[in-house]
């Protein structure tokens, strides 16, 4: 079991300067904004404003903390929840409005033609992953604690699935997949 603890993650600028990033995991490993496969960090917003333009990227916009946010991509209105995780093109337009104070996000960034990737919520006292053939598969605690094979996990802790899984707790996981296209 690899695990990468939210005290050793990369904090790094957005794209656009407007705030910072922890990076939980890159692939290939220290690949820059340009480089990367596919690429899972953590945002603190403090303030409303304008997503990085990232062409040829898919992402994929989980709210791990605040009171929520909206956001306008290309023109349309949407809301984002803790509940459900938001995609868009990293080449829209994208504005975010912060609804009651600064929010934290999971992302999940993907590069068209190379890979796609999937996110769900798991919030299960006892959640299975099991191991999926040709894909990249991680678990990020988003909210609470958690235990797998005798280990602690807390907010930002990650672990890349390379068995099978039992983890025991309570609160959320983001359930993250890569798969290659």
């Amino acid at each position: 079991m690899t695990v990468l603890r939210a005290a050793d993650h990369r904090r790094m600028p957005w794209a656009n300067g407007g705030g910072v990033t922890s990076e939980i995991a890159v692939s290939p490993e220290d690949a820059d904004m340009h480089a990367f496969d596919w690429r899972v960090s953590m945002a603190d917003i403090a303030h409303s404003g304008p997503f990085s333009s990232l062409p040829g990227v898919d992402r994929i916009l989980l709210l791990i903390e605040g009171e929520g946010m909206s956001l306008t991509i290309d023109g349309a209105s949407v809301e984002v929840t803790s509940d459900e995780p938001v995609t868009f093109r990293g080449e829209s337009v994208v504005e975010g409005w912060l609804d009651e104070g600064p929010t934290r996000d999971l992302n999940l960034m993907t590069r068209r033609g190379r890979c796609r990737g999937d996110m769900y919520l798991a919030t299960d006292p006892i959640v299975n992953v099991e191991l999926l053939a040709d894909a990249t598969q991680l678990v990020v605690v988003v909210a609470g604690e958690w235990a797998v094979a005798g280990e602690s996990f807390s907010i930002g802790d990650c672990v890349i699935v390379d068995e099978p899984l039992v983890l025991n707790g309570n609160g959320r996981l983001a359930v993250v997949t890569v798969t290659p296209e």
